[in-house]
């Protein structure tokens, strides 16, 4: 096996890791812990916070929140296989709840008498 040099890690003395080279378990275990935790909160917060003011029910907030998580992990396996091996959060968004928050307090929108027909979901069901 060949022996990889660091070039970055000989100039910059504090740097711990290159982007080819790899930490401990231990610590690999505990920051891929963080990333699963960041990942779930904003998976599971934003579609708490949006699909009720969207007229869905729990059902819609469990999909929109198994898509959600569905999608990270299989951006983080071919992330993980292909890509630089760097942890990426593809997920759910926090700059896109107040354009969405905007939308929902619509007034053509308000004036659907059934909440559940103002929302995408409800289109497909009828």
């Amino acid at each position: 096996m060949a022996d990889i040099t660091h070039l970055p890690m000989d100039q910059l003395q504090d740097l711990e890791y290159c982007i080819d080279s790899n930490p401990p378990w231990a610590e690999t275990i505990l920051l891929a812990f963080q990333n699963y935790i960041m990942m779930l909160g904003t998976s599971v917060m934003i579609p708490s916070a949006l699909v009720p003011a969207m007229g869905g029910s729990d059902g819609d907030k469990a999909r929109v929140i198994q898509t959600l998580l569905f999608v990270a992990g299989i951006n983080t396996l071919l992330q993980a296989l292909f890509g630089t091996r760097l942890p990426a959060v593809v997920g759910g968004s926090f700059s896109y709840v107040i354009p969405i928050a905007y939308i929902v307090s619509d007034h053509k929108l308000q004036r659907i008498a059934e909440p559940h027909e103002r929302t995408y979901w409800g289109r497909i069901a009828c």
